[in-house]
């Protein structure tokens, strides 16, 4: 294994394995082990990529902000997905277990707490989706902020 700087080729690859991972906002520890690359170097990149966006004039800034909040979006949209198919099934047996009591069993029965654990799950998730989504942008707020800046300062 080679120890130091990697090359300028090697530096490339080494972000375009990594970059997927910063963008779905995965940790350093998870990139790092499953991309086999050592947690220094990880932490390196993401924070190089941190710095980037944290500066608003950097030309990328307002279309990587977008690109996260649409991934996260994507993301969440896949978890729900899966929460709905879950509760899809906890529905079928819940159903199979009133008709086999002819009424609603004990309440203590655990598929009943899961339903109801899933039903908050999937109300909490389609509250930050909706935070998420309706959030303003940064280039929304930065130009909402420069407009009040001109009408406080009478250049408007």
């Amino acid at each position: 294994m080679n120890k130091g700087r990697p090359s300028k080729a090697d530096q490339l690859r080494i972000e375009k394995k990594l970059r997927p991972y910063f963008e779905k906002m995965l940790t350093v520890s998870i990139a790092s082990r499953e991309t086999k690359i050592n947690h220094n170097t990880v932490k390196k990149y993401y924070k190089k990529w941190y710095d980037e966006i944290a500066s608003t004039e950097h030309p990328d800034f307002v279309k990587r902000s977008k690109i996260i909040i649409s991934n996260s979006n994507i993301a969440l949209d896949n978890q729900l997905s899966k929460l709905y198919k879950i509760q899809e099934t906890l529905e079928k047996q819940i159903t199979y277990s009133i008709e086999q009591n002819n009424g609603i069993p004990n309440l203590e029965n655990n598929i009943y707490k899961t339903s109801i654990l899933l039903i908050e799950k999937i109300s909490d998730m389609i509250l930050k989706k909706t935070n998420l989504t309706v959030t303003p942008t940064a280039d929304i707020v930065l130009s909402r902020e420069i407009k009040e800046y001109m009408i406080e300062n009478g250049a408007v």
